[in-house]
């Protein structure tokens, strides 16, 4: 169980996480304006469900990462902000078009990082998780 321990880091998974979020976001931002552009610059594959896919792989990373900081912190306010992130992605993709579906998803992205930076930050001041890191 120890050596699990050393390769599974909360703090990495966190840092991980909030990358592929703000990176979402900026997807979701940047798509509508680059749709056009992106394939005469052989870079076509950031518009395809390939893409879509990392979005899903980020929401599932922030899932874990969270769950795993209720369950060590007891605190909620990492999970709420991931919930509230899933649901504007969700109506983002399900129920909008234009503009709308944009701030949506980019919202949702940016809630996401928000949500893995807030469990960091749990992780940092969190006197278990500190004694987890240095013994």
């Amino acid at each position: 169980m120890e050596k699990v321990k050393n390769y599974f880091d909360q703090e990495l998974v966190d840092v991980i996480g909030a990358f592929l979020s703000f990176s979402c976001a900026i997807h979701c931002v940047a798509m509508p304006l680059l749709v056009t552009i992106l394939p005469l610059l052989g870079l076509g594959f950031l518009a395809s469900e390939r893409a879509e896919s990392i979005i899903i792989g980020a929401v599932a990373l922030a899932l874990g990462s969270v769950v795993w900081g209720v369950r060590h912190h007891r605190s909620w306010r990492a999970f709420l902000i991931l919930v509230v992130a899933v649901a504007f992605i969700a109506t983002a993709h399900i129920t909008t078009e234009g503009i709308f579906e944009v701030v949506l998803h980019a919202t949702g992205g940016l809630l996401l990082a928000a949500a893995h930076l807030l469990n960091r930050h749990l992780c940092k001041i969190c006197p278990a998780c500190e004694r987890e890191h240095t013994g």
